[in-house]
């Protein structure tokens, strides 16, 4: 079974089951490392299902566009982590990730021009680059509309809470995954392209860390 074709029973499992362990992890820290009430929860809960769903599914269709399958998987272990680390004031968001594959192999991988090979794999450099992008700049794209959102807002009402909360998120979860470690997207967008890491990266990490400091 799937929804509109594209997120398998099991994608979509995942995808839930992710989505409630941060909306758990944020709420513990940013409600001062316990339980908030439900009305916090639910505005937590909506920067987190639009800063988690969207990123996920920005670097699936991107996957889909360049013609590779993809589809999400949940990582019990960073989920755990997530919540875990929570009440010690610190977010762990790697709650999973979007697992990609070529249906074959490209032709041009076999041919024993030098040239024809070089092209490949800056062709699959490039690939990359733009998948791995596709989602921490939708999480730069939906905290400055939350921003925006803010500045509109009257100060104290539930809007610019929301907004606020949004914000928060989007560029919590921006930061932590353009950091050039491990699987995250900034390691792959590091060794793909470190001008764009640079132009990118750097600043939502320092602007991010600057907002984390503030929370904790």
């Amino acid at each position: 079974m799937s929804i509109a074709g594209y997120i398998s029973s099991r994608e979509l499992k995942d995808l839930l089951i992710s989505l409630a362990a941060l909306v758990i992890a944020f709420s513990v820290l940013m409600g001062g490392r316990s339980i908030p009430g439900m009305e916090m929860v639910l505005i937590i809960a909506l920067g987190v299902g639009t800063g988690f769903l969207l990123h996920e599914m920005a670097h699936k269709f991107v996957a889909l566009h360049f013609g590779y399958l993809a589809e999400y998987r949940a990582n019990m272990t960073g989920l755990l982590l997530a919540v875990v680390l929570s009440f010690a004031g610190f977010i762990f968001a790697a709650p999973g990730a979007v697992m990609i594959s070529k249906p074959r192999a490209p032709a041009e991988f076999y041919q024993q021009d030098p040239f024809g090979q070089a092209e490949l794999i800056k062709q699959l450099k490039n690939e990359s680059l733009w998948i791995s992008l596709a989602g921490p700049m939708t999480n730069i794209a939906l905290a400055a509309a939350f921003f925006i959102v803010l500045l509109l807002s009257t100060p104290d009402g539930i809007a610019a809470r929301a907004a606020n909360f949004g914000l928060i998120i989007n560029l919590t979860l921006a930061a932590f995954n353009l950091l050039p470690f491990g699987p995250l997207d900034g390691k792959k967008i590091f060794e793909s392209n470190r001008i764009v890491w640079f132009i990118v990266g750097l600043p939502t990490i320092l602007l991010g860390l600057s907002v984390y400091l503030r929370m904790i």
